[in-house]
């Protein structure tokens, strides 16, 4: 890739700021951990978690002790320590109010009631180890993104990767990379998603692998490869795009990969096409 694509580099620079403005997940400051989150061993209880910048809201519906459904919820779940992304801790309350089927009254601060903590220590974008108490009673549990219906990323995009590339042998020197091109992407029914990147000069750099889904976070794994007429040698390898987040303007996700040349790692999307 990187020989594949150098020469154009001063040409596509004005580009750049487009990568940039591919779709993002709904915070920058870590992986987006909204979904909805359970056990899958253990039906009929999870955790809605909603992220916005570095603060989570969390709504835990549970059971209490006559197997009724019961519920708390934490408003403030922030960094255990400025700049940590892998474990969030807050208050967690218990909250009472009107019956739903008579008039609202405002609650007052009486309805709510801290009764312990909530932490979460997410080990991946996608599993995480729960610890909340309640009154005194400790809870530990291993959670997951819930999954009920997969994404689709099939349509025409303005897009491609930007990506910083290391290990570089060859001849080849560590450095960024841009590849911006219009990307097409097939999505079929078993999951396989085959991807082409393609510009009016005749370059060519297909992606196909397997498509995931966790939660409302996907991911891909497989094989590329990019082909130029110019050259007589061509980028062949491996790559991995994860914590692929959707949505109607476009999609975007990590990019990590490697060809004959080096080892890369950026982000991987494209805006939605309008024609």
């Amino acid at each position: 890739m990187k020989l594949l694509f150098r020469r154009y580099a001063a040409a596509m620079a004005g580009a750049l700021a487009l990568v940039i403005a591919l779709p993002a997940a709904a915070t920058s400051y870590s992986t987006d951990y909204t979904d909805l989150w359970y056990n899958p061993a253990e039906d009929g209880w999870g955790v809605n978690l909603i992220q916005q910048d570095d603060v989570i809201f969390a709504t835990l519906f549970v059971y209490d002790a006559t197997g009724y459904a019961h519920w708390f919820v934490a408003s403030d779940v922030e960094p255990a320590s400025p700049g940590n992304q892998a474990v969030f801790t807050g208050t967690l309350y218990q909250t009472t109010g009107p019956y739903f089927g008579a008039a609202w009254t405002p609650r007052g601060p009486a309805n709510t009631a801290a009764v312990g903590t909530l932490t979460f220590n997410f080990d991946s974008a996608n599993t995480a180890t729960m610890q909340y108490s309640v009154n005194g009673v400790a809870v530990s549990k291993s959670i997951s993104r819930q999954s009920w219906r997969n994404n689709s990323l099939a349509g025409n995009f303005i897009g491609g990767l930007t990506a910083q590339g290391s290990n570089c042998g060859g001849g080849v020197a560590n450095g960024p990379v841009l590849i911006l091109y219009q990307l097409s992407v097939q999505h079929a029914a078993n999951q396989q998603v085959s991807m082409s990147l393609s510009n009016d000069s005749g370059q060519v750099c297909t992606f196909v692998g397997g498509y995931l889904q966790s939660g409302k976070l996907g991911s891909i794994s497989g094989s590329w490869g990019c082909t130029n007429p110019a050259h007589t040698i061509n980028n062949a390898g491996s790559f991995t795009i994860s914590n692929i987040a959707v949505a109607i303007t476009g999609w975007n996700g990590v990019f990590t990969g490697s060809d004959q040349y080096c080892t890369y790692r950026g982000q991987f999307g494209g805006i939605r096409d309008v024609i």
